[in-house]
């Protein structure tokens, strides 16, 4: 089981590493969009039409990536206040029951993106150059990336249950602690 959780640990770095990537290069290419349409609109006085669309669309794909990313480094906000003082068992035991519940509510949210999209794939994009169908930026990315965070959430499900009866540490949480370290030795 060990070997599992390990492998299943590394692929969803790497798909987190992808994510990553990809909301990079989508925050690059709004920022310098919204600079030529600065530049075209202030100086040129002919703006185009099409970047603020294509940008508001980058930025639902952004948003949806930056979550399903945040959720593979344990980012999103967690309150362990009470859950932090149980004893070891329990702990593990209500960690692996919250992502339970995180991942059946992500599970669900992807099954009604599936679902929309054939009624968002009749509708076009307005302004963009190219005539796409808005489901792409709509129920798409919601759907990848509920798709990403609940493949995240069996991931932690599994390696809390699997720590709360052998002891195993759960890899996400070694990897939030080392970051942590890292963070510490730079001074941030």
């Amino acid at each position: 089981m060990h070997s599992v959780l390990a492998a299943a640990w590394r692929c969803l770095l790497r798909l987190g590493t992808l994510e990553r990537a990809l909301c990079v290069i989508l925050l690059s290419g709004i920022v310098i969009s919204m600079s030529i349409q600065i530049f075209t609109r202030y100086l040129l006085g002919q703006p185009l039409v099409w970047v603020e669309e294509a940008a508001g669309y980058a930025f639902i794909w952004l948003v949806f990536l930056g979550a399903a990313a945040g959720f593979k480094e344990l980012r999103h906000i967690r309150i362990e206040t009470f859950v932090a003082r149980l004893p070891h068992l329990p702990r593990q035991l209500v960690r692996a029951g919250l992502y339970a519940l995180c991942t059946a509510a992500m599970l669900q949210v992807a099954f009604y993106a599936w679902e929309i999209m054939d009624v968002e794939s009749r509708s076009r994009t307005m302004a963009l150059p190219v005539e796409l169908p808005r489901h792409l930026f709509y129920s798409v990315p919601l759907f990848v990336s509920t798709l990403s965070i609940a493949l995240t959430g069996v991931y932690l499900v599994t390696a809390y249950l699997t720590c709360a009866v052998t002891g195993r540490p759960v890899d996400a949480e070694l990897a939030v602690a080392k970051r942590r370290q890292l963070d510490e030795a730079l001074g941030h």
